[in-house]
This record gives structure tokens, sequence and C-alpha cells, in this order.
């Protein structure tokens, strides 16, 4: 079935920006173009003014794809725009971009009524703020400690990371198991540069990972609750993305169109249909919106999650986990999911995937569950661990039928907005969108 490039495209208008625009206000209507927050500093979040200056539109880059405008809320491709526009410089873990790009999650969550649940920062209960710590090079040409150039994450030719990959945190309140992931990552780096290991009985304390690690600054996760209306409200299906990216690699910014602003768009976008279910008595559980920082660090953002859960929102309390990434990309009429727990059984989210699907008006053509290899590189799989039923929903490889090779861009600054409107007009996030606002709905109301 040929590719659909839908009718509501409307006619292109350069948008990509030369700096960061005003952001969403609460009176901001659905239908009218709503310019993005300024950046805020990495270290600090602070309420934005809703009058601050427009951006200045610029043509696109010579013999690219023009960008239209984006008015609807419930529509990715508005989402993508901002997310991945050049203003955000990558939204690198930590950086002033992905604070803007939190802060612009944030306003459009207040906008329809969601709530900031994180009670344990008061000052902003959308953000669950950590600090990102790397491995320190001690002269044995590790190279662990990095900066933009030395660090190019564009030599990545596979999907994801595993935990702790190329950043982490650290806090006193840290848990044992979670140290000892991150003690057998520090001697794997030792071993690396010819080091012997001294014998220990235990993971290595806070204090000393602290003193083999630099701290790099401060990233984010930003989180949105929306309240069930049912006998199970207490309980939490939890939606999420990865809202980072990798930032710049020599000058030249990596702005992660499809990885991750896709993912994070759909979620966006799926809020006022959500909404209006809960305000019709359609969710019985409720929801909780996550959108995580430093995953391309190695997972770190939805580790901190979890090992420091909200209150009222801790695992006990969470009844199945989707994740997005990487869902712009290819033709509209193709779809990638792990929906197996690892043991390779199905979970219960095939069969809600399944009639999702068929309920559809142009059902998805082929749903593709060859993907099970990633499963361990995403952030789904820090749930997993823990025994949650997870749906992870990538896009990202070249095979129409399923598997094949990463995209040609992956962590490159070609990631742009443009190869998505070139694949598929925009239609591929949009069907996402409308595929997964049904599956949410059905495992809230779930028996």
């Amino acid at each position: 079935m040929s590719t659909r490039i839908p009718e509501r495209i409307p006619s292109a208008v350069p948008s990509r920006a030369a700096g960061p625009a005003t952001p969403l206000s609460a009176n901001t209507p659905a239908a009218t173009a709503s310019p993005a927050p300024r950046a805020a500093p990495a270290d600090h979040f602070e309420a934005r003014s809703p009058n601050g200056p427009a951006a200045t539109p610029v043509p696109p880059r010579p013999g690219g794809t023009p960008v239209p405008t984006y008015t609807d809320d419930a529509d990715p491709m508005k989402h993508i725009a901002y997310l991945a526009s050049d203003a955000l410089q990558g939204r690198d873990s930590p950086s002033d971009g992905l604070s803007a790009a939190s802060a612009y999650v944030q306003q459009l969550a207040q906008k329809y009524g969601l709530e900031g649940p994180n009670t344990l920062n008061p000052s902003n209960p959308y953000q669950q703020r950590f600090p990102v710590f790397s491995f320190l090079d001690k002269g044995g040409g590790a190279g662990l400690a990095h900066d933009d150039d030395a660090w190019s994450h564009g030599t990545h030719k596979e999907f994801g990371h595993t935990l702790f990959q190329e950043g982490f945190y650290l806090d006193e309140a840290m848990p044992a198991d979670t140290r000892e992931l991150l003690t057998q990552k520090y001697e794997a780096t030792q071993q690396a540069t010819g080091k012997a290991l001294a014998p220990r009985s235990g993971p290595m304390s806070v204090d000393e990972l602290r003193q083999a690690a630099q701290q790099d600054g401060k990233a984010e996760n930003t989180l949105a609750l929306l309240k069930g209306t049912g006998p199970h409200a207490d309980e939490v299906i939890v939606v999420m993305a990865h809202l980072d990216h990798v930032g710049t690699t020599r000058g030249q910014v990596n702005n992660g169109a499809d990885d991750n602003a896709s993912g994070s768009a759909v979620l966006l976008a799926s809020m006022p249909e959500l909404v209006e279910a809960q305000k019709a008595g359609k969710l019985d559980r409720s929801v909780l919106f996550l959108w995580t920082g430093a995953e391309e660090k190695g997972l770190v953002g939805s580790q901190y999650f979890v090992d420091h859960p909200i209150p009222g929102l801790g695992l006990d309390k969470i009844s199945g986990v989707i994740n997005m990434d990487m869902v712009g990309r290819w033709d509209d009429q193709r779809l990638s999911v792990v929906d197996t727990n690892t043991r390779n059984t199905p979970n219960y989210f095939r069969d809600l995937l399944d009639t999702a699907n068929q309920r559809m008006t142009d059902p998805f053509d082929r749903l593709n569950r060859d993907i099970n290899q990633y499963r361990d590189r995403q952030d789904g799989a820090v749930f997993s661990r823990k025994g949650e039923d997870v749906l992870f929903i990538f896009e990202g490889l070249s095979n129409p039928k399923g598997g094949g090779d990463l995209i040609e861009e992956y962590h490159q600054p070609t990631d742009d907005i443009e190869k998505i409107i070139e694949d598929n007009g925009g239609n591929k996030p949009r069907r996402v969108k409308d595929l997964m606002v049904d599956i949410i709905q059905q495992a809230t109301n779930r028996a």
C-alpha cells in the first residue's frame, strides 16, 4: 500500500527558528501556533513569561524540504517542529536545550490541566532533577571524561544503550543493586585500560564512586499526571519517551527529530484526546506521562525514576509501561514493536495492540515483532527488570518487513523533521498517536 500524504498539511511556511520563542500560555487556543519557551539554565528552572519575543522564521537548508507551520496540539508534527529545532541545540543532558524542552512539555501539560505529581520538588512538581556524572580518565587513555568533540555519538552503529553506558547519576539514596551495576561498569572501564582490580566484598560506596567521577551538571525527567476517575485511579499506566538527544558534534546540531522528538511528540499530541476521555469518565486508572532525560547517556533518567519513587507512584502502583522511541520514519503502513517479557512470552499489551490496530479506520498493514534484541537497550528495560509489563514501539530499522539497518541519520546532524516529511508527510507519527490513544485507554480500563 502506498504512503499517504495527509491533506491537512498546510502550505509550506518555513519554521526553522533562529532562536527560542514564546512559551505556551494556559490561554493559547489549540488552533493557533504556540511558540516555544526560552531555554532555562541547565541547573535551574523558572516560569517563563508568555510575552517573550517571537522567533524569526528562516528558510530551510538549501535543497531541503520546506517545513509547514503546524498549529494543532493534537498533531505530533507541531511538537516535533519545536523539539527538533536548532534553537534547542540537540537537547543534550544536561543542557539549556533540554531544560527548554522540559518547559515546553510542562506548559502544554498545564494547559490541559494535567498535574505535576512530584511532591518532593514543590518548586516545580512537573520535574524530577538528577545529577549526571561520567567516569574520569586518569591518564589511562580510556577517554571516559569527554567534551562535545571527543565524545562523538555519531560513531554509534547500534540502537540504544545499556544502563549507565556513557553516564550515570550518584546520590546517597542510590540503592545497593544500582551501585552494584555501576561498580561493574567502573570495573569494566578499568579492565579496558589494563588496570588490576582490587578485591571487593560488595558494591562501591557512593563516596568511592564519586571519587572516580566528574559531575557534568543536572538533567531532568518531566512528569505529568492525568488522574483516572474509576475504582483503580490509584494505579497508573506509565507512557514514556526520552526527551533528550546527543547535543552538538563538532559545531553541528544533532536535532534528533526522529530520535526522539517523534516519540516525545506522540505523548504530547495524545493529551487533548485523553483529557476528553477522562472528562467523559472513560479512564479508570490514571496515566503518568514521563519524558526522561539522559537516556542517551545510558537510561539514566529512567533508572533514577525507578530508584526514587514519586510519592504514590511507586512500582506497586504501576500497571503497565508504554515506551516510544523513533516512531517518525519510513512509510505510514508499518510499525515495529516489542510486546513480550524477558522470557519472550507475550505480555498483556499484545492483545491491546492488535485490538487497537484492528479498530483503526486504516490499520497498519505490518506489525513487525522481530526487534526483541533491543528490549534491553531502551528505557522500558528498567521497568522490565522490575517485573512490569512493557510495550516498546520503535521504528528505526530499514526493512519494511522488520529488521534491517538503522536509519542513516541515527545520531547525525541530518536527523531533521524534513526527513519525516519526505518519508510520509508527517502521517506516520499521527497514526502512531491514534493507535496509542486507543491502547492507553484500553490499558487504563483493563480488568
